[in-house]
């Protein structure tokens, strides 16, 4: 999943509830501060994250020293580290993961085959790797480029924000059709995991990248008693990560990385379970449990269209199934036999039988009078398109939206609805996606 240490720090994988913090943590350390965008304090355990500070040094020889942090995970950690080579400072994302996850069989370990693959240039892989031993256990570590902000949140920066999310949406297709033609499903293939490039920080004196970053804030920690805690297995604060929506152009380029290949897999030897989130699971996941080239095929639909609008297709307040079926069927119309009558088990909880006279799915009675207004309207992919672009998680008070030009939602509303076919054999492989008029608006 992408909170194997995905370095998008707006992604909500990076930020825990504030009711996640009011259990008392059983290694006594604390924050007074809100946690957003911070790992989990009690993760500083035996077996948990490995203590960094500001000013560390890491590597086989200590040649990468920690500068700022660029994001937190459910299992790892991103440190901005500098490193000096022929005296010239460069820049690099040092990825540490927690000691229970740094196992011979780790996922990340896994990569060695995507460098036959083109496209590299937009595809993630460690140029580095090491082990650190420290008092909360051996942590494996990976040295990456550096990247920035998740592809779903950044388009209010560029002089053409249409132009460019649509630059960067052909370039995640083209990263998936090249994977799948060398037989490899990247397995989570969602905007948390599709960053954009950072450029122009290598050459830089240190101060002079804090200065384009923002400078890490600090946030202290404490021990039951109220004291810093000397335990080396405890850190003495925490790092806030970059907060990318602040960073400048040219510093961020509408140039894309796809990260995290911890659940890709041959399509030959499909995993028993994939580990992507709830709202990019197709249906033939969610009642049959069966991966391939469609799962990744129904996640690049629900992918191209939150590049393009900064929303979810699905967006549920629960990962639950249910839920996610409910607004699919809303959304592309009724399930086709036999998940409609039998596999999807409570279906008739919430539509019946029988379809209206244009074939769309009927809401039982009593969840109809429950919906509000807007729930009860007709609802398609083109539909979803004329709502127009929207981030609302800019910030304090800060919102960024426009309208897609009505030509453009015809055009993207076709693709998508080619794409998110219920059955797996009848929507487009990536490569005929690429050939789609919407993938040509910009001459491409």
């Amino acid at each position: 999943m992408s909170d194997h240490g995905d370095y998008a720090p707006e992604s909500p994988v990076l930020s825990q509830s504030e009711g996640e913090y009011d259990e008392r943590p059983h290694n006594g350390l604390y924050i007074d501060m809100a946690p957003f965008g911070l790992e989990k304090i009690w993760d500083y355990e035996p077996g948990g994250h490995h203590v960094v500070h500001l000013g560390d040094h890491l590597g086989r020889e200590a040649e990468y020293r920690v500068i700022h942090k660029l994001g937190s995970g459910g299992f790892a950690n991103v440190w901005l580290c500098q490193v000096l080579r022929n005296d010239i400072p460069h820049y690099v994302a040092v990825k540490i993961l927690m000691a229970d996850y740094s196992n011979d069989d780790c996922p990340e370990l896994r990569v060695e085959r995507l460098r036959a693959v083109v496209l590299e240039k937009h595809i993630c892989l460690p140029f580095d790797q090491f082990r650190i031993e420290g008092p909360n256990g051996s942590h494996l570590c990976f040295v990456y480029p550096v990247a920035g902000p998740r592809v779903s949140l950044i388009a209010q920066k560029f002089e053409d924000p249409d132009r460019s999310l649509r630059k960067m949406a052909r370039q995640a297709t083209e990263v998936m059709a090249a994977l799948h033609s060398h037989g490899i499903c990247h397995g989570d293939f969602t905007p948390s995991n599709i960053l954009l490039k950072v450029a122009g920080l290598d050459g830089l004196p240190e101060d002079q990248v804090l200065k384009i970053l923002g400078d890490p804030v600090k946030v202290e920690v404490f021990t039951e008693s109220g004291e810093t805690p000397s335990d080396p297995t405890a850190p003495r604060y925490l790092v806030r990560p970059v907060e990318f929506r602040n960073v400048p152009l040219p510093y961020i380029i509408d140039e894309i990385l796809v990260i995290d290949f911890g659940e890709s897999y041959d399509v030959t030897n499909p995993p028993e379970e994939l580990g992507i989130p709830e709202s990019y699971r197709p249906p033939e996941l969610l009642l049959e449990n069966a991966p391939g080239f469609g799962c990744d095929l129904w996640a690049l639909g629900c992918t191209l269209f939150e590049i393009r609008t900064g929303r979810k297709l699905f967006d549920m307040f629960d990962d639950d199934v249910d839920s996610h079926l409910f607004h699919m069927v809303r959304m592309l119309g009724p399930l086709p036999e036999p998940w409609w009558s039998t596999t999807w088990q409570r279906r008739k909880e919430f539509f019946k039988d029988e379809m209206d006279s244009l074939g769309r799915a009927v809401m039982v009675d009593a969840l109809s009078k429950e919906q509000p207004e807007e729930m009860t309207e007709h609802q398609s992919i083109e539909w979803a398109l004329r709502r127009g672009l929207h981030y609302w998680d800019l910030g304090p008070g800060e919102e960024f939206g426009r309208e897609i030009p009505p030509d453009e939602v015809q055009q993207l509303a076709d693709l998508l609805e080619n794409i998110l076919q219920y059955e797996p054999s009848r929507r487009l492989t990536v490569a005929e996606a690429l050939e789609h008029e919407w993938f040509r608006l910009d001459g491409n």
